[in-house]
């Protein structure tokens, strides 16, 4: 599959990354607020907040991932993004209210108000881990492509990629990446379905030979009833265990709360993540018929598969070696979109938590004075720094498709249950939540050493672990005074004016620098 490149692909895809920087870069502004180069000034309508959280996971990792199981497997991970139809009304609805109520940058900060700081800084600490190995192998999985098509090593395609999109994200901040999002979503349908069509057209009878022949061959299995916990696709795995993980990022997780901050209003932000979910089902529904399509066109054409060294590139291998002339070049290209926007989105959002949960409230504490858009862009140039280093060790993972969910496994289910300790129980307290946090991160550990329980329920575990410790801890001592509780717990909602006071006395809002 090497030096496949043509130099109509490099000039395509080289316009590209240099159009992406170019538009990213020219929403530098040299007097940006905290909140315009954070939140995008807060003033984000709903379609692009929308199709920026689509972007927000809709990487390489999935791009490529997901039709090379579709081709090697049947539909029954597509379960696991349909169950974002049970998890969406519980976000809109349960999160979003406390996020809307103070101007929050992170989502770590309400966990403060809540509890206390070290709360607050634990669950950060977490998300840098999750969110950080994210962009790793976000970088990683389009670089090994560019290698392997045009025999550049593998460290100078992270390099590129990495670069390229640190630039215009240190520059333009969270504008550059939910319009540069915007753009590369574009390009990424784009891709999809023109491969799409094309591969149809290959294969005698199309569509209807598709059907017939992953049927026979039972590639059109969605449901898979099994009991068994070591089945990876099973209903229950992808109900209890993919719901708990998106529950926890949609949730909990900054890169999608930011751009939820970003918007006018709480009505707002529940319109985007509605319809979030209603792009990125079909969107998903897409790769993995394209996966089912590949696979019929190679049970046509099984001596086309010679040179294949990696399941996981049959995507990019198809496209260059069966469409070629300027397809390859459009489909390499957005590749690199969903990847680059990714990133973007990621290193923005680590930085957010960076500069205004440990900088801003450990060095800085609350000073109005602190100068966070310059910090911020330093944090940027380190996180897109580290992640592109980071990258190079990303294929360890194993198949793409599940690399981030194999991560978010481990850490997802403890986040998740101490936000809900936090919001759904009046008794939980800051070191028994913490304590609670710890023990859903041993008990993932332990099931994942000593079971061979499908990884997808670890996450499920780590959440049933973390809320039953907390329980258990908000038994033993003096409950919170429910009075300094409105407005940080369910139920307790309706917040008086001398109330609203003390909260805010607790813990300043960041000021605007």
């Amino acid at each position: 599959m090497g030096n496949q490149f043509t130099p109509l692909d490099w000039v395509i895809v080289a316009a590209y990354i240099l159009a992406v920087s170019t538009i990213g870069s020219l929403f530098y502004r040299k007097r940006s607020s905290a909140a315009d180069y954070f939140l995008a000034g807060r003033g984000m309508k709903v379609i692009p907040v929308a199709i920026s959280l689509v972007a927000a996971d809709l990487s390489a990792i999935t791009y490529m991932g997901v039709p090379a199981w579709g081709y090697q497997h049947d539909l029954e991970l597509y379960l696991s993004v349909i169950v974002l139809l049970l998890i969406v009304p519980i976000v809109m609805y349960l999160f979003m209210p406390f996020y809307s109520r103070f101007k929050l940058y992170t989502g770590y900060e309400y966990l403060e108000r809540r509890f206390d700081l070290k709360t607050r800084l634990v669950a950060s600490s977490l998300f840098l881990l999750i969110r950080g190995s994210h962009v790793a192998i976000v970088i990683y999985a389009p670089s090994t492509v560019l290698s392997l098509l045009t025999g550049i090593p593998l460290w100078g395609c992270v390099f590129l990629i990495g670069a390229f999109t640190t630039f215009y994200t240190t520059l333009g901040g969270m504008k550059a990446v939910i319009w540069t999002d915007v753009m590369q979503f574009t390009v990424l349908v784009a891709g999809i379905c023109t491969v799409l069509g094309l591969s149809l057209t290959r294969i005698p009878g199309g569509i209807h030979t598709v059907y017939h022949v992953a049927s026979a061959a039972g590639r059109l299995r969605m449901f898979n009833f099994s009991l068994n916990p070591r089945e990876l696709t099973s209903v229950g795995a992808m109900v209890l265990g993919g719901g708990t993980l998106v529950l926890s990022t949609m949730g909990t997780d900054q890169a999608y709360l930011q751009r939820y901050f970003a918007t006018k209003s709480l009505k707002d932000g529940r319109k985007s993540v509605l319809l979030d979910a209603l792009i990125v089902i079909p969107v998903d529904g897409l790769l993995f018929l394209l996966g089912t399509v590949l696979f019929v066109f190679y049970r046509f054409y099984p001596s086309h598969l010679a040179g294949l060294t990696n399941v996981d590139d049959i995507l990019p291998f198809f496209v260059v070696r069966e469409l070629g002339g300027v397809f390859s070049g459009l489909v390499i290209a957005s590749i690199f979109a969903v990847s680059m926007a990714v990133m973007s989105a990621g290193i923005n959002s680590l930085t957010t938590v960076t500069t205004v949960d440990f900088y801003q409230r450990l060095i800085r504490h609350n000073d109005p004075k602190a100068n966070l858009v310059l910090v911020g862009r330093l944090g940027t140039l380190g996180w897109g720094t580290v992640a592109t280093v980071a990258a190079l060790f990303a294929n360890r993972l194993g198949s793409l498709a599940n690399a981030f969910n194999l991560i978010n496994s481990f850490l997802g289910g403890p986040i998740l249950g101490i936000f809900l300790l936090g919001m759904l129980s009046r008794k939980a307290r800051a070191n028994g939540t913490v304590l609670a946090g710890a023990a859903g991160l041993i008990a993932v550990w332990l099931a994942s050493w000593k079971t061979p329980v499908s990884f997808y329920y670890l996450s499920f575990i780590g959440l049933l672990a973390t809320l039953t410790v907390g329980y258990l801890a908000s038994l033993i001592g003096t409950p919170p005074d429910p009075i300094q509780l409105r407005g940080l717990v369910h139920g307790l909602d309706c917040v008086e004016p001398p109330v609203a006071s003390v909260i805010e006395a607790r813990l300043p809002l960041a000021e605007e620098a």
